[in-house]
């Protein structure tokens, strides 16, 4: 058991370790690290605010106090920042391995099939350790381990695995012992929901353990009693969810979404409930943004779905209750990212499965322990098999990291792997902004006016564009610019102080003071001591 552990963490660091060598890149780092006022200095009015207000769309307190850690630890030198990731990971990996075992000897007992003072056997830790890796270096992870910004979901994981090990430790005490672990997985419970709003499902994947797994709905008012040792845990999603959808609504919706017409509306959420699973096993052509998908892709899907689950109902009738808590995590940890409740805006996405695919995994392990008590032949072919695919996964994952090293690495591999469309629009935006800051400014300038040509009510492409137009000396052109951002987003703080800033050097006054105006009301400080120094 320590020797799997070790072997796990260990070959999960080695292949992660690269990520040390990164940066930040310009996606979402800014917003939580490198420019987050409430990081730097860490104040108790700063803890207190990260503690009691939504971040981003987000109430992610655990996660924002982890990024101030690694800020007061290693300042902005990002090797710090990726090493937590890296060893959040290779903790996860280890958990995965230590839940499974868990789950096996619960299972057992449940059913009266473990023998007296035999807990997991060889086979079961040797299936788990595998199945342990194979998550642990699958390509689908190298998004959420080499982008400092997803420590959410790291986090998440790193309390929500652990919670439900609490729970099924509690389900087999008694007494006094068997209330300290039913505190201990809700508080484990409430930090992975405050790392990432994801985990707002976990009680109702206990009630289904509960039911299908440990069997403790059976005796008199076993039902009743289940349910009500759940409402602490069903309280605290449901406040999250509340509050959450009163966060949400301003929310800019992607443009795979807002493009949707027709029987396509009704068809694309099981593409998206879909895209996790076929991507586990089928992990090519992964990016950090995907484009829209057509009518053949949704069918597919949907026949993908009802496929899944008529077999999950088929297996609960013979009395296998493992497909169904498979089928139920993926779903119940996939939906609160792909409905907005965790503040992301992007219908499918590699990090969505971070959590949402681990029962895959725990599932493959249980079918790996069963073919390593076949016999030594199949016992030799499974290790063979899994060995080679992990050597597989484990190549696709590096080359996967090493687009992550820098913010130009990133999207010039998005930009120039894919046609010019108006889908990957943000990839050129971002590709200019990090040409911008590397000084390459013609570059900079050129990939913008791509970005613009693809969008032309694209916000973030035409301010870019005037502020290299501004530099350049083009007021003119810049004022153009400015304004056009402004029209596309009217919240857009920086466009409006920007354009009031050209429009008063080309003696364009009332329009400016107007312009200085709405972008103090839309909270811009700087606008604000403007108007306050201005006669």
């Amino acid at each position: 058991m320590v020797l799997a552990s070790l072997l796990t963490a260990s070959l999960t660091f080695v292949v992660f370790a690269p990520t040390l060598r990164h940066g930040f890149v310009n996606w979402d780092d800014d917003v939580y690290v490198t420019l987050n006022p409430m990081l730097r200095p860490l104040t108790a009015e700063h803890v207190v605010w990260i503690a009691t207000h939504f971040y981003y769309y987000a109430f992610i307190p655990v996660t924002l106090l982890s990024h101030a850690a690694d800020v007061a630890l290693w300042g902005l030198n990002p090797w710090g920042h990726h090493l937590t990731n890296v060893l959040l990971h290779a903790w996860n990996a280890v958990l995965v391995l230590w839940l499974g075992l868990l789950l096996v000897r619960s299972a057992r007992k449940a059913t009266g099939r473990n023998e007296p003072g035999r807990g997991v056997d060889a086979a079961d830790v040797a299936g788990m350790t595998l199945a342990a890796l194979l998550f642990a270096l699958h390509p689908l992870r190298a998004e959420s381990v080499s982008w400092i910004s997803d420590r959410k979901d790291l986090l998440c994981t790193f309390f929500l695995l652990p919670s439900l090990g609490a729970y099924l430790m509690g389900a087999d005490a008694r007494g006094r012992a068997a209330r300290g672990w039913y505190a201990a997985s809700w508080a484990l419970f409430a930090l992975a929901a405050l790392s990432k709003t994801v985990a707002i499902g976990f009680p109702l994947l206990l009630i289904l353990f509960d039911v299908l797994w440990l069997r403790r709905w059976k005796g008199p008012r076993g039902g009743a009693r289940l349910l009500l040792e759940k409402i602490p845990f069903l309280l605290l999603s449901a406040g999250l969810i509340g509050a959450s959808l009163m966060q949400s609504p301003d929310a800019r919706r992607s443009y795979a979404v807002s493009e949707l017409r027709g029987i396509e509306t009704l068809l694309f959420p099981f593409h998206v409930l879909a895209f996790s699973w076929s991507k586990t096993f089928a992990p090519f052509g992964l990016s950090p943004i995907y484009p829209r998908v057509g009518m053949d892709t949704m069918t597919i899907a949907l026949l993908l779905l009802l496929a899944t689950a008529a077999a999950c109902a088929l297996a609960l009738k013979r009395g296998h209750a493992t497909p169904v808590l498979v089928g139920a995590s993926y779903l119940l940890f996939l939906v609160p990212n792909v409905v907005g409740l965790s503040s992301g805006m992007q219908p499918v996405a590699d990090r969505y499965s971070y959590l949402s695919t681990v029962g895959i995994f725990l599932g493959i392990g249980g079918a790996l322990a069963v073919a390593w008590r076949r016999g030594r032949a199949a016992r030799a072919l499974a290790v063979v098999l899994v060995t080679a695919l992990l050597v597989a996964l484990s190549l696709r994952t590096l080359a996967q990291i090493d687009r992550w090293s820098s913010s130009i690495r990133l999207w010039e591999s998005v930009v120039r792997s894919e046609p010019p469309r108006r889908d990957y629009v943000d990839a050129y935006v971002n590709l200019g902004e990090a040409y911008a800051a590397a000084g390459r400014g013609a570059e900079a300038r050129a990939i913008l006016t791509r970005a613009v040509a693809l969008d032309p009510s694209n916000a973030g492409a035409l301010y870019n564009l005037g502020v290299l137009e501004y530099a350049a000396g083009g007021r003119e052109r810049a004022a153009s610019l400015f304004r056009r951002a402004t029209e596309a987003n009217p919240s857009d703080a920086r466009a409006f102080f920007n354009l009031a800033i050209v429009l008063d050097q080309l003696g364009r006054r009332a329009e400016a003071v107007d312009a200085m105006k709405e972008a103090a009301r839309l909270g811009y400080p700087e606008a604000r001591e403007a108007l306050e120094r201005s006669p």
